[in-house]
């Protein structure tokens, strides 16, 4: 059994971190606290927040236009009480209900390729979970992060499943990709199930069938989503952005993260 001295000094000195002793050494803790994270689009993006912030991270800039639907209710972290509020006003009251200490910056703005910059600078760690169907906005994002040297992740809701892409000033990089026919979304699918198909330990006939039934639609609706795909994103987000910040190893792009629960 660990003594008990070496156990306090295992564990961080803030109880609501107490849990976490063993999977993060109280420095790292440190480390995580002083980390700014910027978030375009707190759909998706919104799950992962909290994932964040109950890992350790205590610094955040939201940077959303959008309002609360009842439609985001299925998998976003929102409540109906929320419906038609300002979605980074929303999830900013939410994170500061766990923790006090928070230290959040919101915009409530729909990022434009020419405003992308003012919001990134002075950034650590960026999440892109802007729409691919507005406008060139998503590709200057990541853009803007390589100029400023800002690693980007790319977090992937699929339903049953999840995935995300790091992307890092070094890296290949996702705005570099050649334009084609099908929607953006399809190309990184398309370039996630190239890694996926190698591996025999995933099962992913399912993955296939939705994605035929969801081009066949796609001008009509927007991409399907559950909540399952949100938390296991923030999952693989979560992983991500420690790793990245305690400099263990990591998977950059094309090669992707992939959860899934099929």
């Amino acid at each position: 059994m660990i003594e008990e001295k070496k156990k306090l000094e295992l564990m961080h000195e803030e109880p609501r971190y107490h849990k976490n002793v063993l999977y993060i050494r109280p420095e790292e803790q440190d480390v995580l606290k002083k980390v700014k994270i910027v978030f375009g689009g707190v759909g998706l993006g919104s799950v992962l927040a909290e994932s964040l912030l109950r890992l350790g991270f205590e610094n955040f800039v939201f940077i959303d236009g959008d309002t609360v639907d009842a439609s985001n209710l299925n998998r976003q972290n929102y409540t109906e009480a929320q419906v038609g509020s300002s979605k980074v006003a929303a999830i900013s009251e939410r994170l500061k209900s766990i923790n006090t200490n928070v230290n959040i910056e919101f915009h409530n703005v729909f990022l434009e390729p020419d405003t992308v910059k003012q919001y990134l600078k002075g950034s650590d760690i960026a999440i892109n979970a802007i729409d691919f169907d507005v406008m060139d906005t998503p590709f200057v994002f990541d853009q803007v992060c390589k100029e400023l040297g800002i690693p980007v992740i790319h977090p992937l809701n699929f339903g049953w499943a999840a995935g995300a892409f790091l992307v890092t000033p070094d890296s290949d990089q996702i705005f570099q990709v050649e334009e084609q026919e099908d929607r953006f979304e399809f190309v990184l699918i398309e370039k996630m199930l190239a890694y996926l198909e190698k591996r025999n330990d995933i099962e992913l006939s399912w993955f296939y069938q939705i994605i035929e039934d969801y081009k066949a639609v796609s001008n009509q609706i927007s991409p399907p989503q559950l909540v399952v795909g949100s938390n296991l994103a923030a999952a693989l987000t979560a992983n991500i952005v420690f790793s990245w910040v305690t400099k263990l190893p990591v998977k950059t792009y094309p090669e992707p993260y992939f959860i899934s629960t099929r």
